[in-house]
């Protein structure tokens, strides 16, 4: 009898674990390739409505931050399409900004995640105004167009002798993958290689990906999220490859191929065409001249751009004779 009761108390003891905040040790961020997640709230718009302005009803798209990037109010918008503003009282708004910040998701000190921040954003009292004479169906379509920032980090083994050992432990390994981890965002450094760079650099090679699926994304110095062919700054993202504290001072990385920036460590990159599973490797050195030990530095990342995601779903028009 006593056996089964400490084996049912320990498998209370199970459940109840089982049941408490997930914690997991060793990770900066909780992950993912989401940043907003949007839908059109239940019911609105409905899935019909009638003419000649007889029934009222509203748009409203609800975000919820699934990510981990604060989000300002004046950085997003939601922007209807498909509908003609004039058929549905001729003064409606169809673009409107957050109403609010969004915050993003946090992982506290102790593992546990603090759920991201949620608006809604509301385009009010419509009506289908004109008279016709039968039913139609409209596509009601919501763009959302949002800045976001993706913070990298990973750890760097620094020496500049290849050779270098402390006695006959070696600390850490220069050459290979870093295994980076991002924070919850679409796009992401999937890679990030060290190597040594010769003249007592270190060199360290990212890959960025975008992971996200969204419909495209785009310098984030742009007001808006202009999704036409012709526009050159789709594709365009800003990276930060901030600088590395060596030996008690910061060292700036330099890196090739970024544009206007401050010819270092900060500029544009072009990442693709803005869509589809793009992908880019930066190259960047750090000068190690001034170390002659051996240790391990974190190096951290961000990447900004403007994304662009959208929602759609068809409502029916019907025609209520008189």
């Amino acid at each position: 009898m006593k056996k089964i009761l400490i084996f049912v108390l320990l498998l209370a003891g199970l459940v109840i674990s089982g049941c408490g905040p997930t914690t997991t040790s060793g990770q900066t961020f909780i992950g993912g390739n989401k940043g907003l997640e949007t839908a059109f709230l239940q019911g609105s718009p409905p899935p019909e409505t009638f003419d000649g302005g007889q029934s009222g009803f509203a748009i409203v798209v609800d975000l919820k931050n699934i990510g981990e990037d604060d989000i300002k109010a004046n950085e997003g918008y939601v922007k209807i399409l498909g509908l003609d503003p004039g058929a549905y009282g001729g003064t409606n708004d169809f673009k409107k900004p957050f109403p609010e910040d969004i915050r993003g998701a946090k992982r506290q000190f102790d593992g546990t995640v603090l759920e991201g921040g949620r608006v809604q954003v509301d385009f009010g009292e419509l009506k289908y105004a004109p008279v016709i004479q039968g039913n139609i169906i409209q596509k009601v379509w919501a763009d959302t167009c949002y800045i976001y920032t993706t913070k990298t980090t990973a750890q760097l083994c620094i020496k500049k002798d290849p050779q270098l050992m402390v006695g006959n432990q070696k600390i850490c390994d220069v050459e290979g993958e870093k295994s980076p981890q991002n924070s919850g965002a679409p796009i992401e450094v999937s890679s990030l290689k060290e190597t040594f760079g010769g003249s007592e650099k270190l060199g360290i090679t990212l890959v960025l990906s975008h992971k996200g699926t969204g419909d495209a994304f785009f310098d984030p110095r742009e007001a808006e999220c202009d999704d036409s062919v012709t526009n050159i700054k789709r594709g365009k993202v800003k990276v930060l490859v901030k600088p590395v504290k060596i030996g008690g001072r910061d060292v700036t990385p330099e890196c090739s191929g970024l544009s206007d920036g401050n010819g270092k460590n900060e500029g544009y990159i072009r990442l693709g065409d803005g869509t589809g599973t793009a992908q880019y490797s930066l190259y960047c050195s750090i000068d190690v001249s001034s170390i002659d030990s051996i240790f391990e530095v974190p190096i951290d990342i961000e990447t900004t751009y403007r994304y662009l995601q959208h929602n759609e779903v068809d409502m029916t028009i019907r025609h209520v004779a008189k």
